[in-house]
């Protein structure tokens, strides 16, 4: 019986010793034939998976021919000097991957993530201007360990997850969109571009800052995330001491969110349903929109002072220093500028480019050719802002006594 127990133990041994060769087969093999090749790059043609509670590193560039979708361990890629690749015909998936490459990693093709995302230090990069190439956040995946030098700087994506803040940036700052879909879930893929949206180096059209709705006095120039995505969805974007947001706005409640309607060609003013921080750093959240209607979105800033919005005055030019002169704190945001002046049976009595202060009760249009003073009444005016591309228009009562 002992005897008998002793050989059927031997044999189960053997039994798993076999399984447990099977298993690192391919991997050995495949290390062989880099090695006898005299390649630079590790290959898979075959069909390679990696086992749960495993883990495999790579210190040199991967390309994938073959069969690289079911792994359940943990891959890395390391290097403390040289740029590392990912490329090949088809798209690898990872359960857990690391990244500790000190000059990145550079995707010529997408990869998935299934689990976690860990990185020590270095990048993952993709080429901004080719959009089929990202990092695939699946349904249950995440990541951690990002900073200003570890993060996806190109394009990311997420598939099958309610909210999700992308990793993304450039290649040494960090710049996180955060997305959350408020009914259906779509696929989101989204990118960070530190460019003017004016001239952008990764994009064939243009998005004209200049176009925007009226409540909007400016649209951020220093940088935009491209988000595509459907459905009913709500963004968040942050600024830090980099984006000096102290030139745009004296207070916070000034910072909303700008995107580019791709139908108006023009950018609308998204809101800023929650805002936290200061101008120095801090965050904003959207109002809910269509995904949609937008392609890329970046920080915007509202006319909040009274003071700054053409309105109804009136005018006493006689010369004691109170309301002399017809002024407009506006144009201050928009040097080229546009001012006319009309009586009440519309015709055209003041006339100036580049307004600033000039009207002092004196015409300089028609039979007020000679600069006369203009009679006591009320008065039309039409402004228009080349610089912020607006128009206003309104009326002041003039008193000469």
């Amino acid at each position: 019986m002992v005897a008998e127990r002793w050989h059927q133990l031997a044999a189960a041994d053997k039994t798993l010793r076999m399984r447990r060769h099977l298993i690192l087969y391919p991997i050995i093999f495949l290390m062989i034939f880099i090695k006898l090749s005299g390649q630079e790059a590790i290959h898979n043609y075959g069909n390679l998976q990696l086992h749960k509670n495993g883990s495999l590193g790579f210190h040199a560039d991967f390309s994938n021919f073959g069969g690289f979708d079911k792994n359940l361990g943990v891959i890395g890629f390391y290097h403390p000097t040289e740029t590392l690749q990912i490329g090949g015909a088809f798209s690898p998936t990872f359960h857990d991957l690391e990244v500790g490459v000190a000059n990145n990693v550079d995707l010529d093709l997408s990869i998935n993530i299934t689990q976690d995302l860990n990185f020590i230090y270095g990048n993952l990069r993709t080429d901004k201007s080719r959009r089929d190439i990202a990092v695939n956040f699946l349904e249950k995946s995440a990541f951690n360990g990002i900073s200003d030098l570890s993060k996806v700087s190109g394009r990311a994506s997420v598939r099958g997850q309610k909210s999700f803040e992308f990793p993304v940036g450039d290649d040494d700052r960090i710049r996180p969109l955060k997305i959350k879909f408020v009914k259906e879930v779509f696929l989101a893929k989204c990118s960070y571009h530190m460019e003017n949206p004016d001239f952008p180096k990764s994009f064939a059209n243009t998005f004209d800052t200049s176009k925007r709705g009226a409540d909007l006095g400016h649209v951020f120039q220093q940088e935009f995330w491209n988000l595509s995505s459907s459905g009913r969805i709500q963004i968040t974007l942050n600024w830090d001491p980099l984006s000096n947001l102290t030139y745009y706005a004296s207070e916070i409640n000034e910072v909303t969110i700008a995107g580019w309607n791709r139908n108006e060609k023009s950018w609308v003013n998204l809101g800023n349903t929650q805002l936290e921080g200061d101008l120095n750093q801090g965050w904003v959240q959207s109002n809910i929109f269509n995904a949609n209607d937008y392609e890329i979105f970046t920080l915007g800033f509202l006319w909040t002072k009274n003071s700054d919005i053409p309105g109804n005055y009136a005018i006493t030019p006689n010369g004691d220093g109170i309301n002399d002169y017809f002024t407009l704190k506006i144009i201050d945001k928009s040097p080229n500028n546009e001012f006319r002046l009309f009586d009440r049976t519309g015709i055209l009595v003041f006339e100036q480019s580049n307004y600033k202060d000039e009207f002092r009760g004196k015409g300089n249009r028609n039979i007020f050719m000679g600069k006369e003073n203009l009679p006591e009444g009320v008065y039309f005016y039409l402004l228009e802002l080349t610089d912020l591309n607006l128009k206003y228009q309104g009326y002041f009562y003039l008193v000469t006594k």
